[in-house]
């Protein structure tokens, strides 16, 4: 009885430090395993395809209405001129790279006008990025009904994509820019009545061009996951509701070098976050 009273507080340490142990054990491996499901929402997070566009600095053609009021002679040379910045547009283009620094961009695409290239340009020489000249970002007008069902299909049988003239890099352009084998050519913008009046007719036509420019964005998407867009303020809206599949209904315009991103969610859908260089909550 003796021998059995003095082995039991020996039995109920080991119990109890067996206890310990396998409580010791089990708070590891549950500790290991909130560690791993910590690290893989951080994995996909940054593994999330995220699609930034950047409108172009304010260029000449921005203000010519504004100058209107004033007889041509006094025109300053850049008024008008799609190919010149105002010195506003000089200005936003000087901030640029800076903006664009804050992110970490695996890859370019930028509209073949004049004004949309030398806006990013800073920032390709400061990142030692090429770009690819993407003709659908040129600048086309596009609505709200561009996501709208009722949105007739385009019937007509001109040719569209890569119907319009050839695009040629100028020897200095050459180290910042590359065009893609089969986007040597602009689209061909057929014709529409300038007040806009067969706006159905005319999304319809942007809708081919901005499908298009939806396969690219997947096409790259499968080695690339942040992605940047520099074009027009019309073209970038489209593109915007065409990936976010909403109308937009009240958003403001696009500013100048005004950046908007968008989110890839689990189930494939893109979510807002940015607009105008502000954060985007619903």
């Amino acid at each position: 009885m003796k021998k059995l009273l003095l082995s039991f507080p020996i039995v109920m340490g080991i119990l109890f430090f067996g206890i310990l142990r396998s409580d010791s054990n089990v708070s590891s491996m549950d500790h290991s395993s909130s560690n791993t499901e910590v690290f893989q929402k951080k994995d996909s997070t940054k593994s999330k395809l995220r699609i930034y566009y950047i409108r172009h600095a304010e260029g000449g053609h921005n203000v010519k209405k504004e100058w209107g009021i004033y007889p041509e002679s006094e025109w300053p040379a850049y008024v008008g001129n799609h190919s010149a910045f105002t010195p506003k547009g000089i200005m936003q283009q000087s901030r640029v790279s800076k903006k664009l620094n804050r992110f970490n961009f695996d890859f370019v695409a930028v509209s073949p006008a004049w004004r949309c290239k030398n806006t990013v340009l800073p920032y390709l020489k400061d990142s030692k990025i090429k770009a690819e000249i993407w003709p659908e970002l040129a600048e086309i007008y596009a609505t709200n009904l561009i996501v709208s069902p009722d949105l007739p299909e385009h019937t007509s049988t001109e040719k569209i994509l890569g119907a319009g003239d050839e695009i040629t890099l100028l020897p200095e352009e050459e180290p910042y820019f590359t065009l893609r084998n089969d986007g040597t050519h602009e689209f061909k913008k057929l014709r529409f009545p300038r007040n806009h009046s067969e706006s159905a007719k005319e999304n319809a036509m942007a809708k081919v061009i901005i499908d298009r420019v939806l396969e690219l964005i997947e096409d790259r998407s499968a080695s690339h996951n942040t992605i940047l867009l520099s074009g027009h303020g019309s073209s970038g809206k489209a593109v915007l509701r065409m990936l976010t599949n909403d109308p937009l209904n009240g958003f403001p315009q696009l500013t100048n070098t005004g950046v908007w991103m968008v989110e890839q969610q689990d189930d494939g859908t893109f979510k807002l976050k940015m607009f105008n260089d502000v954060p985007f909550s619903e």
